[in-house]
């Protein structure tokens, strides 16, 4: 059995799963024979340099806990004669330190068939007072002092990734469709100049949000804003 994998490398609770599918033109694929999306969340949370050889070595940002909130998944799929939408509408969390959501999201379908293009559109929850991510780690300075971070994005913010080529999904198929986030590449306009003068809170940390230590958190917001990559595995 082939398992495609999408990766969504450049960014990154309750519900009832709802989803629809919507399928066009002439040569539409008979129902029973459809091929199963399943959705998986990768989390990078490993220590590395925040930009380059700015940063003097040994320094690190890294966050190891914390959420991520999203509201919609769209998954669309076309061909030259056809196309087909997957929406999946509800809020769901996603543990950064494990990468596991709450709800769980696979069992989605669509028509088996070749297909040229391929997209997964990620919309972050924005409804709430709550910040859609919310990320825990640690700055590391120059002597090797460990310094609490927090990062508070609150923006319905939509990822998109695509991957464009013939991909054919066989009847009973797997597909996987990996979603990686990826802090280390929000944060890499952030210079260790930058962290080391931060504003801490009450509490001595370094909180990166609207409010607080805005030039990083506009930088980091920049960051979200990255072009993304694909790879399919076969």
């Amino acid at each position: 059995m082939k398992t495609t994998i999408l990766y969504f490398n450049k960014l990154a609770l309750s519900g009832v799963l709802a989803f629809s599918m919507f399928a066009c033109g002439e040569d539409d694929v008979a129902p029973q024979q459809t091929a199963q999306v399943n959705m998986s969340f990768n989390t990078v949370n490993t220590s590395s340099a925040s930009a380059g050889e700015r940063v003097l070595a040994g320094n690190s940002l890294a966050f190891t806990s914390g959420f991520i909130t999203i509201r919609e998944i769209q998954f669309e799929a076309e061909s030259a004669t056809d196309s087909v939408e997957v929406d999946l509408e509800q809020i769901t969390v996603i543990d950064f330190a494990t990468g596991i959501s709450t709800p769980d999201i696979s069992g989605l379908t669509i028509p088996a068939g070749t297909y040229n293009e391929v997209e997964v559109e990620i919309e972050l929850q924005d409804d709430s007072d709550e910040p859609a991510v919310v990320l825990n780690g640690t700055y590391t300075d120059a002597n090797g002092v460990k310094h609490p971070v927090r990062f508070e994005f609150n923006s319905g913010e939509t990822f998109e990734v695509e991957k464009e080529g013939a991909i054919t999904f066989a009847g009973g198929e797997s597909i996987l469709a990996q979603v990686t986030f990826d802090p280390n590449v929000w944060f890499i306009e952030v210079t260790d100049e930058d962290l080391s003068l931060a504003a801490k809170d009450a509490q001595g940390v370094i909180v990166i949000s609207e409010t607080q230590n805005t030039d990083i958190y506009e930088s980091a917001a920049e960051g979200l804003d990255l072009a993304t990559e694909v790879e399919i595995s076969e």
